[in-house]
């Protein structure tokens, strides 16, 4: 009888555990989509969004969204991780082989492809060609640290990365660049990179080069740091407060190819001194950074009326969370 009840409660008390995280859901920042999804404009990559944002008809983007939201998900999210689905999509259009990093992205994607005549039209336009959904049918996905890394690069290198970013991706640069990746962009040619790494269909070469061009010269740049001193340069601009996002991406390349064994403590260095603004004012948090959501939700007040959006759930809270898809 005392065993019976002792069962008993240990059952009531998991429901009422789960009700409590279930009530907790998904929450994201009270953040304002940057235009154009936050394009860096430097090498024409605005170009891309436009292209993309041309081949998605306005009546195909509600009838997603009101398929997200008629699942309980909440306005925010969609808006959000429509955004970031969009995103995904622009880096297929110029890389290949992306993985699929977040569960809730990935989610979009699912209620993108229920309207498959539609689904179809789009890619064809977009990539000039349809862009398989690839699932993993490992049952835990890998968190294939390599194309994550690589992943990182070119997302930061053409978006600028907001904390919803990190909270639906997960944490960015967690994971070295493979040093076999950065020794290819030291020898190989342009048009060897292009067919090695990037999708060839001729569409945005231009900015295809570009990319190419800018890890080439961080590599070079990260070797005339190795003579200069090495880390040290990096030690002291983090410990002034002074890390730029050039200046990050800077280590980001230094630290992989030459203290790979140690990457995520010489990182991280770097991400707790990277300052942002962030709802109106300055904190020590960036969107790259490695924190958790509940040291984000000690860091960040939100402006609507004091309450505070703890965000537990967060479907990745790791650069690790592989997915369990890709593309193809």
């Amino acid at each position: 009888m005392i065993a019976a009840i002792i069962v008993g409660a240990v059952i009531l008390l998991a429901l009422i555990s789960k009700g409590i995280a279930k009530s907790r859901g998904f929450r994201l920042y009270k953040e304002e989509l940057p235009d154009e999804l936050g394009i860096h404009r430097d090498k024409e990559f605005e170009d891309i969004v436009h292209s993309l944002e041309d081949s998605l008809p306005i009546a195909y983007v509600q009838q997603v969204k009101q398929r997200m939201k008629g699942k309980n998900t909440k306005d925010d999210e969609v808006e959000w991780t429509f955004f970031e689905m969009k995103r995904y999509f622009l880096l297929n259009a110029v890389i290949k082989d992306v993985p699929m990093f977040s569960e809730k992205v990935d989610e979009v994607w699912h209620e993108m492809i229920m309207f498959t005549v539609d689904y179809e039209r789009f890619t064809d336009r977009f990539f000039n060609r349809f862009l398989h959904h690839q699932p993993n049918v490992e049952t835990t996905p890998s968190p294939q640290p390599n194309k994550r890394a690589f992943f990182d690069w070119v997302y930061a290198h053409l978006f600028d990365i907001k904390g919803n970013s990190r909270l639906l991706w997960g944490k960015f640069f967690q994971h070295p660049l493979d040093k076999s990746t950065l020794q290819d962009f030291q020898r190989l040619s342009e048009d060897e990179l292009l067919d090695r790494y990037f999708l060839r269909n001729g569409k945005w070469e231009k900015q295809q080069r570009a990319l190419i061009q800018t890890l080439k010269e961080e590599v070079t740049a990260a070797q005339k740091r190795k003579k200069a001193g090495g880390s040290t340069y990096f030690k002291k601009a983090a410990k002034k407060g002074n890390v730029s996002n050039e200046l990050l991406l800077q280590g980001f390349v230094f630290y992989s190819l030459y203290k790979a064994t140690n990457f995520s403590s010489h990182m991280n260095e770097l991400l707790l001194y990277k300052k942002t603004m962030y709802a109106g004012e300055t904190a020590s948090y960036s969107g790259y950074s490695c924190s958790s959501p509940w040291e984000d939700n000690r860091h960040h007040h939100h402006n609507d009326g004091g309450h505070h959006h703890h965000d537990s759930g967060s479907s990745c809270s790791s650069s690790s969370c592989g997915s369990g898809c890709s593309s193809s």
